[in-house]
């Protein structure tokens, strides 16, 4: 098959055409966007939990015109669901981008001094949820006028997914999933694109790779019992506090090296005593902790890293006295897949959307050791495996006084001239990539 010269250069005339109408419309819908994202950051809501949210979501498709497929999908323990699907309608209706913002919020107190501070105590917008869900809405706006433009080459789906922050076999993307294969709705997509603001990263930075991009979101939890007592007994007989403090010792040195090797990590203990008074011994008390996988292996290797942990609290516990007092109960849960963009040309396509659309933009490979359900939406399901990429979107400016920061933590804060970024870039990937396609 031979190039054509003239037919390529009036398609690169085009394709800068409409990425100059996207970056247009985002530059003035940029007012829009603030106000949205000002209010969501006001009043997070925890995963499954996002009702205002979602809402406020639906109504903004709808006096758009966007037609929703699906509304309050999902739902756990008998309770309503609160995911969205939406489909802006283009030219071939056969084939379709789908892209996916979160919502959810997380349950920790922000810090006082933080612009539109959180009006819901306990519960904070730290991980930027609510820039992904203001992102998608402004896309949502800027494809819808495409579309009537006649300048949408295929559909869009547009997925506003619930409960990103578990673990749970029940997490919001698996349940999204769920209802695209039960609606016929994932055969005709062609590929799906996740973003996530980035806040340990300046802005005009981007980080994206072929391969391993997040890892696996696991979980092991440690239950023990012992007869408890008094703690003037401490050293004679069953002493949870000593035994939960060993354990998490052994266990840091245990993975310290795989996870600078960036191979495994297992971290982050929280640990619960039944008993809190000063001079009383525990009777009860459990542990969870994360386990953080690169490999696409992590399935074997979530089963060693689980018989690691295993051998090291049977070691612990045999040298406790009275050790035969003490019952022990470890369950580990896989959880998430690692979000692996197997795709090379879809990440080339996302690398040149990206360099487009974000001024002076330099681009990150590192694999990083957080992870996302993001991966359930590229596994194969009956048979059908649908690519993707995930990029993360550096949201720090120092200028502006916003320091990078990590995410899940009290002073969390983006640059907010980000959510025009976003924007963009979901349009700019959905159109590129249906060029492709």
């Amino acid at each position: 098959m031979t190039s054509n010269p003239t037919s390529e250069k009036a398609e690169n005339g085009q394709e800068k055409q409409v990425r100059k109408q996207i970056l247009e419309t985002a530059n003035e819908i940029e007012p829009e966007l603030m106000e949205i994202y000002h209010d969501f950051h006001e009043n997070p809501e925890l995963g499954g939990q996002e009702y205002r949210t979602s809402q406020k979501v639906s109504t903004f498709l709808k006096d758009l015109g966007i037609e929703i497929i699906g509304e309050k999908v999902g739902g756990l323990r008998g309770k309503e669901g609160t995911g969205i699907v939406a489909r802006i309608k283009g030219k071939n209706q056969e084939a379709a981008i789908a892209l996916r913002a979160d919502m959810d919020a997380l349950p920790m107190a922000e810090n006082e001094n933080n612009p539109h501070k959180s009006k819901n105590p306990g519960v904070m917008h730290a991980c930027g949820h609510d820039a992904h869900t203001t992102g998608l809405m402004g896309a949502a706006k800027i494809l819808k006028q495409l579309a009537d433009d006649g300048d949408l080459p295929n559909d869009v789906y547009l997925i506003f997914q619930q409960n990103e922050e578990s673990y749970e076999k029940g997490s919001g993307a698996a349940q999204i999933v769920r209802f695209m294969e039960k609606k016929g709705l994932r055969k005709n997509i062609r590929a799906f694109f996740g973003l996530h603001v980035f806040s340990e990263l300046e802005r005009g930075n981007v980080k994206v790779r072929h391969g391993a991009q997040l890892a696996s979101g696991g979980q092991i939890d440690i239950k023990a019992t012992a007869p408890g007592g008094h703690v003037m007994n401490a050293y004679e007989q069953p002493n949870l506090h000593l035994i939960f403090s060993e354990i998490t010792v052994r266990l840091s040195k245990l993975f310290r090296d795989k996870a600078k090797k960036k191979e495994a990590l297992i971290s982050s203990p929280r640990t619960r005593y039944e008993g809190t008074a000063g001079n009383i011994l525990p009777t009860e008390a459990e542990s969870s902790w994360t386990v953080r996988i690169t490999s696409p292996d992590y399935k074997q290797i979530s089963k060693q890293v689980l018989q690691d942990v295993k051998k090291v609290v049977g070691e612990v516990v045999a040298k406790s006295p009275e050790a035969e007092k003490v019952k022990v109960e470890i369950k580990g849960m896989q959880g998430y897949r690692p979000v692996l963009n197997r795709s090379k040309e879809l990440v080339e396509i996302a690398e040149k959307s990206a360099g487009g659309i974000i001024p002076s933009i330099k681009i990150d490979r590192e694999v990083l050791m957080a992870g996302e359900d993001f991966s359930n939406y590229m596994e194969k399901l009956r048979g059908l495996e649908i690519p993707g990429v995930f990029m993360l979107v550096g949201a720090a400016n120092k200028a502006k006084n916003i320091p990078p920061v990590t995410h899940h933590n009290p002073n969390f804060r983006i640059d907010e001239g980000v959510l025009k970024d976003v924007a963009a870039l979901y349009c700019d990937l959905a159109v590129s990539t249906m060029k492709k396609s």
